[in-house]
């Protein structure tokens, strides 16, 4: 039995090896630096933001660097609440470096192998063969949801709790208890854990809930039996539970100074325009690297109706054929209730496919959730649970496959995991694209130089001195100004050691100085700047229309002081005598 678990997780260890092999052959990291954020722009910025202040701070409540004069509190903003067990594995990191980057740029790496292994590990427990266990694990690891999202989403693309919701919407669809044992409940107790503290900001866990508290229902009422309404009910209360334990913070904060409407005010529309278009879901992904392909796809953007999934959604060859087989065996079943077309598993497989589809359908199910709870408003993110159903088709389809090659030809094992590598193979090279790969050499240049520039404000002024940031952006959720995109002022912090910037207050709540100095005209916002006890002002000149020419003039002359500027000619630093 020991022999046997060791060999089971060598195994496993190799769906990782091989899940993070193919990842880094698309992304090809070695060509980059691990000192250099492999995204630079957006919400990237934001998540590197708070890694930088969970590694400097302790926590990612409170950020003294920001905010200046006040701290930047998050409670408002709990972006990263349902997300503690990445924020672990970050402060962990941070036990081996100090640079922020470094640890933004290994953790998004890790994240390929996590995913690999925990669908091996799900595949297995639904009794897929290793060798498609292992192969099925390869695709999911590298689906192109992996890396549309990348740095920019961070926590999205940490989806390795997707397998474990999975296998709990399947679980309760069929026959697989979940709490018969204490073994089996401290498993189901473990697996809502990792779903609730590594949420991906409470998207995974929203859908594992809504997936399994329907597909309970909808086999209580097929068998009628209570015992699937049960297990439904305790996992998706399970779930809720603890995602609501990590708002605690939140709701503490909220009682003392009441809420905050300003801060991410959804409104149920959006889940239509986040939702998810089939033609999305099963067409090529962007920049193919086949160009008949990839012109079909640009075809299809340009005459259709456009939402905000259409890069992130595509399934990929491999995992859309298994995903139409589905919904077919689900078609030919329901015409033919009589006869059965698929196996247990296949049949669970797709009604979760079919409930996520519908769910996530842009006008779907989705709009009625929203018009209770319009938070949970990107459903185009289902695409991944609906990816990993679709895989769990290609596994069964290459155990059969499989079978029947080794009963057909004495070489016939070998002959199958040949055909086996050629699908993932083919697959791997149909979900990746070229314009995957970061801009390692642009990337470099600009985020060099920003901290280059940084450094020569921090020899300018005294240790722990005040900055103010102009032009003035409201946090969090600006739109872009100019060519300024939002959460670009947290550009200083990132490359800081010891000042403090005035970007990052939560908007709507109380005085916001930067808000009320930096609309005035430049004398009076350098006498208010001065009187505040800021060192300096930052200017982001991609903020102006005129490059930011017109209110240089006005800032050289107010302050007295020549500009610090920086070397790609974006930024200028002026010190206020």
């Amino acid at each position: 039995m020991q022999l046997r678990r060791w060999k089971e997780a060598g195994y496993a260890a190799l769906a990782a090896a091989l899940g993070t092999l193919a990842g880094f052959l698309v992304l090809q990291p070695w060509r980059g630096s691990l000192r250099v954020p492999y995204s630079y722009i957006g919400d990237a910025n934001f998540y590197h933001s708070v890694l930088k202040g969970v590694l400097e701070h302790g926590w990612f409540w409170r950020n003294p660097s920001l905010g200046a004069p006040g701290t930047q509190q998050l409670f408002d903003f709990p972006n990263v609440s349902g997300d503690l067990l990445n924020v672990f594995v970050w402060k962990v990191l941070g036990l081996f470096t100090s640079d922020s980057a470094v640890v933004m740029n290994l953790f998004f790496l890790l994240t390929f192998p996590a995913a690999a292994l925990t669908a091996y590990l799900v595949l297995r427990w639904l009794s897929l063969s290793r060798v498609a266990a292992i192969a099925c694990a390869v695709l999911f690891a590298v689906l192109p949801y992996h890396f549309t999202r990348g740095e920019i989403h961070l926590l999205l693309a940490a989806y390795y709790a997707v397998p474990l919701g999975a296998y709990l919407v399947l679980a309760v669809l069929g026959e697989r208890p979940l709490f018969a044992s204490r073994r089996l409940v401290v498993g189901t107790l473990a697996m809502c854990v990792v779903i609730a503290l590594a949420s991906g900001g409470y998207y995974y866990s929203a859908f594992t809930i809504l997936l399994v508290a329907v597909g309970g229902a909808l086999r209580a009422l097929a068998v009628r039996n209570w015992r699937p309404l049960r297990d439904g009910a305790l996992v998706a209360g399970t779930i809720l539970v603890l995602s609501l334990v990590t708002l605690v913070p939140s709701f503490v904060y909220w009682a003392q100074h009441g809420r905050n409407d300003v801060v991410a005010n959804r409104s149920a529309y959006e889940s239509d325009f986040y939702g998810l278009k089939f033609a999305q879901l099963v067409l090529p992904i962007e920049g193919h690297r086949i160009g008949a392909l990839a012109n079909l796809r640009l075809k299809y953007d340009d005459h259709f109706a456009r939402t905000e999934a259409t890069t992130d959604t595509p399934l990929g060859l491999v995992a859309t054929l298994g995903f139409l087989w589905l919904l077919l065996m689900c078609l030919l079943q329901l015409v033919r209730p009589e006869r059965r077309f698929a196996g247990d598993l296949a049949g669970r497989a797709g009604v979760a496919a079919l409930l996520a589809l519908l769910f996530a359908w842009s006008g779907g199910l989705s709009t009625f959730v929203a018009a209770v709870e319009p938070q949970i408003r990107s459903w185009n993110r289902m695409s991944i649970f609906i990816g990993f159903f679709g895989l769990i088709a290609v596994g069964l389809g290459f155990d059969r496959a499989l079978a029947w090659m080794r009963g057909r030809w004495r070489s016939g094992a070998l002959v199958g995991l040949g055909a086996v590598g050629l699908v993932v193979l083919v697959g791997v090279l149909d979900q990746t694209s070229r314009t995957y790969e970061p801009d390692y050499a642009g990337l470099a240049i600009s985020y060099r130089s920003d901290g280059d520039f940084v450094r020569g404000i921090e020899s300018q002024v005294p240790a722990g001195s005040m900055v103010f940031q102009l032009p003035y952006r409201p946090f969090p959720e600006a739109p872009a100004l100019g060519a300024m995109a939002d959460y670009d002022l947290f550009r200083g912090y990132l490359h800081s050691g010891d000042l403090r910037w005035s970007y990052g207050v939560v908007k709507g709540r109380g005085q916001d100085l930067s808000a009320e100095i930096g609309q005035k005209p430049v004398p009076e916002l350098v006498r208010d700047v001065k009187a505040a006890g800021f060192a300096g002002i930052y200017l982001d000149r991609f903020g102006y229309q005129d490059g930011g020419v017109a209110i240089d003039k006005e800032l050289v002359a107010a302050t007295g002081s020549t500009a610090l500027t920086s070397a790609d000619r974006r930024l200028s630093f002026y010190r206020v005598r």
